[in-house]
Formats: C-alpha cells, sequence, structure tokens
C-alpha cells in the first residue's frame, strides 16, 4: 500500500474543498450519517430530519464490505466509499450532510467529511467526538460555548461544549461551507443529547444494525 501515493490523493482533494457557504437557503433537512463495523463490512447509516431537527423524515441504511484497512488519518479511503454509495442512493437530498469525522481538521486538511463533501458535491460539516490535530487554549466551559481550533496558523474548525458533564465535541467544515455557519448549524441541531440530533440518531441506529448483523452470526 503506498500511503505517499494516497497523501497526494489528499492533498489533491483539499484544494477543491470551499469553505464558504454554498448550500441552499433557508436550510430545512439536515442528515447524520455514522458508520457501525462487524467483520469486514461497514453498516452505513443516514437520518434525515427537519432543520432545527423537530421531526424525522427519512432513513436509509447501506452495508458494504471493507476493503481498506484501519489507518489514521486515511479513514477517508475505508468509510468514505460507503458514505458516498449512500448520499448517491439517497432520492431526496438533505441541504446539509453531518458526518461522524473530521473536516477540515486532519493533517492534510482532507478528513473524511471534506473527502466526502467534495467527491458527491454536497454540503458538509465534521463532527467528531475527539481531536485528531487541532489547538486550542483552552476547553470551553459553558454549554454552547466554542473555542477556535487551528492547525499551524489556519483555523480548522470548533470546540463545542454541547452537554453539561460532557466532553467536549469537536466541529469542522467538511465542504461548501463556512467556520461560523458549520459551528452554528451544529448547535442549532444539539437537542438532549451530546451529538447534534441527526447524528446521534444515525449513531443509534448504526448501533441497532450492528447488533443485529453480530446476533446472525452467533
Amino acid at each position: 500500500m503506498d500511503l505517499e501515493a494516497l497523501k497526494n490523493v489528499q492533498r489533491k482533494i483539499a484544494l477543491k474543498v470551499i469553505v464558504r457557504d454554498e448550500f441552499r437557503r433557508p436550510l430545512t433537512r439536515i442528515a447524520g450519517i455514522d458508520l457501525a463495523f462487524t467483520g469486514d463490512l461497514a453498516i452505513a447509516v443516514c437520518v434525515i430530519t427537519h432543520f432545527p431537527p423537530t421531526k424525522l423524515i427519512d432513513k436509509k441504511t447501506l452495508t458494504k464490505k471493507l476493503d481498506f484497512p484501519y489507518i489514521p488519518t486515511f479513514l477517508s479511503f475505508r468509510e468514505g466509499p460507503a458514505i458516498i454509495e449512500l448520499i448517491n442512493s439517497l432520492e431526496k437530498k438533505p441541504n446539509v450532510f453531518l458526518i461522524n469525522a473530521q473536516g477540515l481538521a486532519h493533517p492534510l486538511y482532507c478528513g473524511n467529511a471534506s473527502y466526502v463533501g467534495v467527491l458527491t458535491g454536497k454540503t458538509t460539516i465534521g463532527v467528531a467526538t475527539s481531536n485528531l490535530c487541532g489547538e486550542y487554549e483552552r476547553e470551553p466551559r459553558e454549554v454552547g460555548e466554542a473555542v477556535a481550533m487551528f492547525y499551524g496558523e489556519r483555523q480548522v474548525g470548533w470546540v463545542l461544549r454541547s452537554k453539561e458533564e460532557c466532553r467536549p465535541i469537536f466541529v469542522s467544515p467538511g465542504h461548501k461551507i463556512g467556520l461560523d455557519s458549520c459551528l452554528e448549524v451544529v448547535k442549532r441541531c444539539v437537542v438532549s443529547h451530546k451529538l447534534p440530533e441527526p447524528l446521534w440518531l444515525a449513531h443509534r441506529l448504526a448501533s441497532d444494525e450492528k447488533r443485529k448483523a453480530d446476533s446472525l452470526d452467533l
């Protein structure tokens, strides 16, 4: 496996990432995408809700065989194909996709949310529960507070305190959305959980689908 060649792919995609708002307004439909894994299979889940998330509109799952190993900073090559296939299979596309991944907050500014956004042409936001490479002065203290996150001298996202007594989440633009807007969208989607509601619903559904798949293998 030529990782340097894959880094060049990431660099080329990073050059195509658009960090400004190019999504349709008013925003009315938003999706959360998460994955679960069982054996050599990836279970990709998309949940679409109204924006702000007051009502479930649709949900869809897709199972795809994995053909790339787990290598940190190269997750787009492992998880991206299933997400892209799932997005392309949707009959009615939402305005914005929240993806359980990094966006700009990646050593080559090409996390999975950016990778997927560029290759599908859709607006994406990366929302992660762990930090990959960003630096920030301090953690936010109050619910709703966000602290700018940088990689080098470039701002790549935000550290957001979304719920009391929980670790913060890490929000970064994926594609076709600016830094301020990606934070505002995520904050408006936080209802009662640490993750924004569409992404929390997708995470829960992906976990349920994994349990079902695992039970069939017993």
